[in-house]
């Protein structure tokens, strides 16, 4: 069969992602699987990659990304247009519903198999319209329209099950498929070996995290709490960290506790994030964070780090129930908990061992893949 996944977001970011992953998946299976999303840096022209065998990814020119409310549009979309008009797919695999998806469906369908996935909740959650209540109604029936026109609708949560049901998708057309881990690339490194090629202090109690715009402010309150017992509590900040957040790591007093990586290549993310003594991710309480089933803590896990969270959403509360994290509410119930943890090497230790496990086990791309296929496939 041959497989077209229409992305929203810019190559390498967020629910491409997922796509990609998907496609790998289907094309180890033999199907032919084609990935359409936005070029990084390209903002006039097409690139075409050969990922793997069977899977293609076009990265669409990125000029007017920012035109349309909610994003994800372009000049790109003339270019899906006139790819699903000539090109003889089988499944239409839609990953959310912004401009450069739902245009090419509805204008291009033409009786194909449509699936949509649905992995973040965007209307009345993630976009904001600064309040405006009418872009709010235009946004909810955008992002409920495409589910029901789907043939069958893949969540990434229960939440978004639900909600898929409140909207009026039938019961028997959706299907749970999780966020996976690439577990033989998401492992473990040696801390020691990767501090030292950091430059960071053997001595320290590092607490790792990549970036997540909101959950910053209160890990840096949360880290702020910690020394005020403890100077040796660092935080080591895995990629690229924005203005914003320099200035408030400036504006906190603890620009001697904070150590950003900058840029980091995929092949040293692994390392990097294997340099940490624990994990934090104090997600905030949002409708938003509840429907997420965030990547980032499979990497955690799959790194081997044991991790710190707060109590929101599906994947927390799964890892509560296995004892598998340490997870508290929001304020100063998760400060307790990434102090418990912080202060309790053998725990860290048995997590490290036991989350891994877990992952490898239940999210694995090849534990799922059965799942994909068979969606696509109509099984």
């Amino acid at each position: 069969m041959k497989i077209i996944m229409l992305n929203a977001n810019i190559s390498g970011v967020g629910t491409f992602h997922r796509a990609l992953w998907f496609a790998r998946m289907l094309g180890e299976e033999g199907h032919e699987a084609t990935v359409c999303t936005t070029s990084r840096v390209n903002k006039f022209e097409r690139t075409f990659i050969a990922d793997r065998p069977n899977v293609t990814v076009i990265e669409g020119p990125r000029f007017g990304f920012d035109l349309y409310p909610g994003k994800g549009s372009n000049i790109d979309i003339l270019w899906r247009l006139k790819y699903l008009l000539k090109d003889g797919f089988d499944v239409i695999y839609a990953f959310e519903y912004h401009p450069n998806v739902s245009w090419p469906v509805s204008l291009c369908r033409k009786g194909r198999r449509l699936i949509s996935d649905w992995c973040d909740l965007y209307a009345g959650a993630a976009n904001v319209f600064r309040g405006n209540k009418a872009m709010h109604r235009w946004d909810a029936k955008r992002e409920a329209g495409i589910r029901r026109k789907a043939d069958l609708v893949t969540v990434i949560s229960d939440f978004l099950g639900r909600k898929a049901l409140e909207v009026g998708v039938p019961k028997e057309k959706i299907f749970l498929i999780r966020e996976g881990v690439d577990t033989n690339y998401m492992r473990p490194f040696d801390r020691s070996e990767e501090r030292r090629r950091l430059g960071l202090a053997e001595d320290k109690l590092y607490i790792t995290t990549l970036q997540d715009g909101a959950a910053f402010p209160p890990l840096l309150k949360s880290l702020g709490e910690l020394r005020k017992e403890n100077k040796n509590i660092s935080l080591l900040f895995v990629g690229r960290m924005r203005e914003d957040q320099k200035k408030l790591v400036e504006e906190s007093g603890l620009a001697e506790a904070v150590f950003a990586t900058g840029f980091v290549s995929d092949e040293d993310l692994p390392r990097c994030l294997s340099a940490g003594d624990a994990a934090a991710l104090p997600m905030v309480d949002s409708l938003a964070n509840r429907s997420r089933f965030p990547h980032k803590i499979g990497d955690y896990l799959a790194c081997g780090l044991p991790l710190a969270v707060t109590n929101i959403g599906e994947y927390p509360e799964m890892l509560r129930e296995e004892d598998l994290a340490a997870v508290g509410e929001p304020g100063e119930a998760f400060t307790a908990a990434l102090r418990g943890l912080l202060l309790d090497k053998e725990r860290r230790a048995d997590l490290s061992v036991r989350a891994r496990k877990w992952v490898v086990e239940n999210l694995d791309w090849q534990v799922l893949k059965k799942d994909i296929v068979r969606c696509v496939e109509g099984n």
